[in-house]
């Protein structure tokens, strides 16, 4: 049908556009987090792109079922506030037969919302985690950033450049050591770092400065001139957990027995059936009154979302915790918030109010 091919043609680019601005958004908000712990030295620079990129895909699994409910929204908020829904009306099209399409619209949506929940966040999750680890051994120079103090490896060490060139070249670069009863503090006008092919130890060699050792007024405190001071670079120790339950793969998940399993397998299948769910709720909280604004569907719309979600994450969590029976799961959350659903289409469709009016009973 005509009217079906327009709607999917129109609520697929919506959906796209919206995908598309909901991804920029959290890309950017990731990229200046990353950033900044890749600045405090948790993450080392080599992989600040990769481990940004796995984590935006552990959250397309959230991203899609929003964008798809509000793609189909807006495009039917758009039908109604140009009157092509009434049009559709009286050509005999009821909100009912819309179904159709919404539904269609909203399996192809489960479809890719499924395939990002068992099989695509899993695996992101366990990319990122592989990184966090890669960079945890990484030398301790590879943390440091031009202008702010960064806490090494050994012993509490501090590290301090002025500038960092591209190739690694430092200037005036400032060094703490605790030691062990001898506090070091060392001073450069510049550094650089190497690799020693005879053992593949990373080294800092500094030049032109001043080292102080000891406790200042203590007799054996002493200050020294240098040409050439060689600082070790000790590798951070590989902190490797066992593997998260949000990261284990979805055939390893099915054969797993406990309630914190139960609960990560109903949080994932939660997805794709929130599709279906919500594409009722667009079809519903679509129409637009002139009088009351555009505005007001909107809103109705994210308040659904927004109970609706939430209502699943506190749900999973009772899972994981033994509150709720693994039997019971989450269905409670999608079968309450499809009653609801069913209840305003039958009303919508009948062109009554969503909610029945309280009428006061007069006095006689």
């Amino acid at each position: 049908m005509i009217i079906h091919r327009a709607f999917y043609r129109e609520a697929a680019q919506t959906t796209a556009a919206i995908v598309f601005v909901l991804l920029a958004v959290l890309v950017l908000y990731g990229f200046t987090a990353t950033l900044g712990r890749s600045v405090r030295g948790d993450y080392a620079e080599a992989i600040v792109l990769r481990l940004l990129g796995w984590q935006t895909l552990r959250r397309f699994d959230l991203l899609l079922p929003l964008g798809f409910y509000l793609g189909a929204l807006l495009t039917l908020s758009r039908w109604y506030r140009d009157s092509e829904m009434t049009v559709l009306a009286a050509c005999g099209i009821s909100l009912v037969q819309m179904l159709k399409p919404v539904l269609a619209l909203a399996a192809a949506g489960a479809l890719l919302t499924a395939g990002a929940s068992f099989y695509l966040t899993p695996l992101a999750t366990r990319m990122a985690s592989e990184l966090r680890a890669e960079g945890s051994q990484r030398p301790e120079l590879f943390g440091i950033a031009p202008g702010v103090f960064t806490e090494g490896s050994a012993g509490g060490r501090v590290l301090y450049a002025e500038r960092v060139a591209a190739d690694g070249g430092m200037q005036q670069v400032f060094v703490h050591n605790p030691g062990e009863g001898r506090p070091r503090v060392v001073l450069a006008r510049h550094g650089s770092a190497y690799l020693d092919p005879a053992n593949g130890a990373r080294y800092v060699r500094l030049g032109d400065g001043w080292a102080y050792e000891g406790t200042p007024g203590a007799a054996d405190y002493r200050i020294v001139r240098f040409a050439a001071y060689t600082v070790r670079l000790d590798p951070r120790p590989v902190v490797a957990g066992p593997t998260s339950i949000e990261a284990m793969p979805t055939d390893a998940l099915l054969g797993l027995a406990g309630s914190e399993a139960a609960g990560e397998r109903h949080g994932r299948l939660s997805k794709p059936l929130l599709v279906f769910v919500l594409a009722l709720y667009a079809l519903v909280l679509a129409h637009t009154d002139a009088r009351r604004g555009r505005l007001l569907n909107l809103f109705a719309a994210i308040l659904v979302y927004f109970i609706y979600s939430n209502l699943l994450g506190l749900g999973e969590t009772w899972l994981k915790r033994g509150a709720l029976p693994a039997t019971l799961g989450l269905w409670w959350v999608h079968g309450a918030m499809l009653a609801i659903a069913l209840f305003l289409l039958y009303q919508r469709n009948r062109n009554r109010p969503l909610l029945p009016r309280l009428r006061l009973a007069s006095a006689p």
